[in-house]
């Protein structure tokens, strides 16, 4: 079976036949339960020289355990639980998870697929989140240096209560209960800035490493290849500054995505079978797909 990406048009299998899913919403959904633990350290510089008095790092651990995770169904899923013993013991055709999938009349080819919402899934994640800040006098002004890296330990989740959960951390996925896909195992985010007198000039710089294919744990727990790409590293720049033309008048102006970088695409199958296009899409949701842009603007307080 073969699903478009980022399409929620049409579904295609692979003998050429089409649903066509539209998703709506359940009014019986429950409040996600989660159990959150936050561990927190803040060190501040204990030298008193020119360039060290001024520095900040503080370190933040997080584990969070959330069941009853709640997220749309896709089309694969919503056929599952509907034929699924786990889910529809008597395969019921009148069953919840039922409703939703319908035929076409005649040749019994699915029809209609209507997706919704239901507490299913469950994931559990944790990580380090690294923040460092520095200040010193450079010339004539100031240089400050703001860095944010999180890096993930773990990331496991599962769509439905009846399997078990995978481990996405370092790869593309997951795209399920509600979760931003994009489990990458660190990123980082920094920003460089001078003040002097009445301008301020920073760079921004954010890195996102490799990453695996979002369906390389499902294959691995199955024991397949994984034949579609992750995605290589990632980095965008940003240039900005800022002139206080009076007490209570500010002009901004700036470069986002200094470079022009392009968005790279994934998810492409390097080994499609005969016949099947390799697919792939562009990466829309972690990385810039608006190209290099230029912005002015003034801040009047009044």
């Amino acid at each position: 079976v073969f699903y478009a990406p980022g399409n929620s048009s049409y579904w295609i299998s692979a003998a050429g036949t089409f649903a066509f899913p539209t998703q709506q919403g359940n009014p019986d959904v429950k409040p996600e339960k989660a159990d959150t633990y936050t561990f927190g350290l803040i060190f501040d510089s204990p030298f008193e020289g020119p360039l060290t008095r001024q520095m900040r790092l503080s370190l933040d651990y997080y584990h969070v355990k959330v069941t009853d995770a709640l997220g749309p169904q896709s089309v694969d899923i919503a056929q599952r639980q509907c034929f699924d013993p786990a889910f529809n013991p008597t395969y019921d055709a009148n069953s919840v998870y039922c409703k939703g999938i319908n035929r076409v009349a005649n040749d019994g080819a699915l029809g209609n697929i209507i997706t919704t919402y239901f507490n299913n899934g469950r994931f559990i994640t944790s990580g380090i989140d690294l923040q460092f800040d520095w200040g010193f006098d450079a010339g004539p002004g100031r240089v400050s240096v703001n860095s944010i890296v999180s890096y993930l330990i773990s990331l496991k989740s599962s769509e439905l209560d009846s399997d078990p959960t995978l481990e996405y951390a370092g790869t593309l996925g997951p795209t399920q209960n509600g979760l931003n896909p994009g489990a990458y195992k660190w990123k980082m985010f920094n920003t460089f800035a001078y003040h002097f007198g009445k301008w301020n000039a920073s760079l921004q710089w954010q890195h996102l490493p490799s990453a695996d294919s979002a369906s390389k744990p499902a294959n691995d727990a199955a024991g397949r290849a994984t034949t579609t790409t992750g995605v290589g590293s990632y980095d965008v720049f940003a240039l900005s500054g800022s002139f206080a033309v009076m007490k209570d008048t500010e002009i901004r102006f700036g470069v986002e995505n200094l470079f022009d970088k392009a968005p790279p695409m994934i998810e492409v199958n390097q080994s499609p079978p005969p016949g099947v296009l390799p697919g792939g899409r562009i990466d829309d949701i972690n990385s810039d797909v608006n190209g290099r842009r230029f912005f002015l603007g003034a801040t009047v307080k009044l």
